[in-house]
């Protein structure tokens, strides 16, 4: 496991959690598809392109809500699920070679698909786009690694990370790659998680791939921060950040409006996929109610409405050693 310290060394050192509160620059990551078997991942063509959930649905392995739970209530996925080159016979492991997304730095790899993580083995890179930020992208189910992948290890857009697979429960008919664009909610992640740390699915928060390779077929390049920024707010309330460091925001300055007061009370909005797309101070006198989620959005995103949801959020977001989570849970994302 990643400690704390290396984490803020694959985050930039000190620099990058130095409360610069003015609005830099806008910059950009320049993406490359993870597998050379499917160059086409912006959506607009999903048959052969996505793994489904064995419904037979190629949008069941696109983002969001588009799978269920026993009950029928929606099931967010976070990622994408990128099917073996075409053709291929689903009897037999797929050959396709995994390749990193972007320029980066390899943050995290497990090695062990039987642990609670439902990701089974998957490596998790960090990249930094100027203006914004560290984002991470993640590589899920892989049946081995590339030999010498470790911690630390500087890659270039294209280097091979392993070889796509189907751990750890799914059958071999579904083998696909697990991928995953977005930021790490809480560096002390570690006081939920003591095994995987930093990089629990729970602890990552993702947005739609899809986006992210539309934009770079538009522009040449992908802008997250503006990305972010412009994301509808699904969810805000009031933090009281008495002991609560929320240290995303001390990584992602841009997101941060107005003058900084580590101790002060926040309005803090979030985007339909839990992630923190606006803060500023919470006005004197303005009090601190809790805004109702918007509904419209919760059809397509993550359900803010129940108070535990909420809960977990905040956590995510605020946990400290200073303010110890409040309902600690190990929590693994869904591949």
């Amino acid at each position: 496991m990643v400690s704390r310290r290396m984490f803020l060394g694959l985050l930039g050192g000190a620099a990058a959690l130095r409360p610069g509160w003015g609005a830099p620059a806008a910059g950009g990551l320049t993406l490359a598809p993870p597998t050379a078997g499917q160059p086409i991942l912006d959506g607009s063509r999903r048959k052969g392109v996505f793994m489904d959930t064995g419904t037979g649905r190629p949008e069941s392995g696109m983002f969001g809500n588009v799978r269920k739970f026993a009950d029928g209530s929606p099931r967010f996925h976070e990622g994408i699920d990128i099917a073996p080159a075409q053709p291929w016979r689903r009897d037999e492991d797929p050959t396709d070679v995994v390749r990193a997304a972007a320029a980066g730095r390899v943050a995290y790899v497990n090695r062990h698909a039987a642990n609670p993580s439902l990701y089974g083995n998957y490596a998790v890179l960090t990249h930094e786009a100027p203006g914004f930020g560290t984002v991470y992208t993640l590589y899920a189910h892989l049946r081995r690694f590339q030999a010498g992948l470790r911690a630390g290890q500087a890659v270039e857009a294209g280097a091979p990370l392993g070889i796509m697979g189907h751990t750890p429960d799914f059958p071999l008919a579904r083998a696909h790659l697990h991928f995953e664009i977005g930021v790490v909610m809480n560096v002390h992640y570690p006081l939920i998680d003591p095994q995987h740390g930093i990089w629990n699915g729970a602890n990552l928060y993702g947005i739609d791939p899809c986006d992210a390779f539309r934009e770079q077929r538009e522009k040449g390049f992908f802008d997250i921060g503006a990305y972010v920024r412009a994301r509808p707010v699904a969810y805000a309330c009031a933090v009281d950040a008495a002991g609560r460091e929320m240290d995303f925001f001390r990584r992602h300055p841009s997101l941060w409006h107005g003058a900084w007061d580590a101790g002060a009370p926040s309005w803090v909005a979030f985007s339909r996929e839990g992630i923190p797309v606006f803060g500023r101070p919470l006005a004197e006198g303005e009090g601190r109610p809790e805004a109702a989620a918007d509904r419209a959005i919760l059809r397509t995103g993550r359900d803010w409405s129940a108070p535990k949801r909420r809960d977990l959020l905040l956590d995510n977001l605020t946990a400290s050693p200073a303010h110890p989570p409040r309902h600690p849970v190990k929590l693994g994302e869904v591949g």
